[in-house]
């Protein structure tokens, strides 16, 4: 057992009501994703403040030499305010585009949902990071670090204001590994729309394919039913190695298309 299945606490529940354990990132994934976007955002912010100083300069240094610096200060102080909700907004626009991730979090293949295994909402999404600005106060700087220690779910402060948690992604390699595995060209249900592939029905069906070959024969059954179900098509008719198939070749296209 590796350490992380220690800490399995999304359900994701199928319309069977069978539910499924999807694993959290844990601190060195969502470490190493926070350091990388945030080095994306502070080049951005040199940048651009760079930018934007060149430009006061520009606008008001005549109004500066003049005696009357009250619009300097304005000007500066809208600039350093834009400059700083980068920061915050940076990872609102991506995890609004991306369902739960930032390049960061892509690269480290990991995600961010609500608790219960629902994507983002838009809500969750702004508070979670709204509360980005508060974890950068200075009394703050431990404060989201002991939060993640301390809670169950490992949440930092803005996780627990917006109910969500980060899990784990497949890698690139998995689904392709499993088409092989699962047998990728037996028969499937005829042509699958991609669209009712949501990051939801990704992440439970990675969960079962990951755990599969251990479930009991009856168990697995009713699982692997309940995902083909869920993508539209009757379970029925195919063996198990043909709904595993299907399942497998799903996450592969699923992947290939994100």
């Amino acid at each position: 057992m590796e350490f992380w299945e220690d800490y399995e606490v999304v359900e994701v529940e199928t319309p069977e009501l069978l539910k499924l354990h999807l694993p959290l990132a844990g601190f060195g994934p969502r470490a190493l994703a926070f350091l990388l976007d945030s080095l994306i955002v502070g080049v951005a912010q040199a940048v651009i403040g760079g930018l934007l100083l060149v430009l006061v300069i520009t606008l008001v240094g005549p109004s500066a030499n003049s005696g009357n610096p009250t619009t300097l200060i304005v000007i500066i102080g809208l600039a350093v305010l834009f400059v700083l909700l980068l920061f915050p907004l940076y990872f609102i626009i991506y995890e609004t585009i991306w369902n739960g991730q930032t390049p960061g979090k892509r690269l480290t293949g990991i995600r961010v949902l609500r608790r219960g295994g629902l994507p983002l909402n838009a809500q969750a999404i702004w508070m979670r990071n709204l509360m980005r600005l508060v974890d950068m106060l200075p009394s703050n700087q431990f404060t989201g670090l002991i939060s993640f220690f301390a809670t169950r779910y490992q949440q930092r402060i803005g996780d627990l204001v917006a109910d969500t948690v980060v899990v784990r992604e497949f890698s690139q390699q998995q689904p392709v590994s499993w088409v092989r595995s699962y047998g990728g060209n037996e028969s499937r249900p005829g042509h699958q729309d991609q669209g009712v592939v949501t990051p939801r029905i990704a992440l439970a069906i990675n969960s079962y394919l990951m755990r599969a070959v251990n479930f009991e024969p009856e168990l697995r059954h009713n699982l692997s039913g309940a995902l083909v179900r869920s993508l539209g098509y009757s379970p029925d008719t195919l063996s198990q190695s043909q709904r595993d198939s299907y399942l497998a070749s799903v996450l592969s296209q699923y992947h290939s298309q994100a």
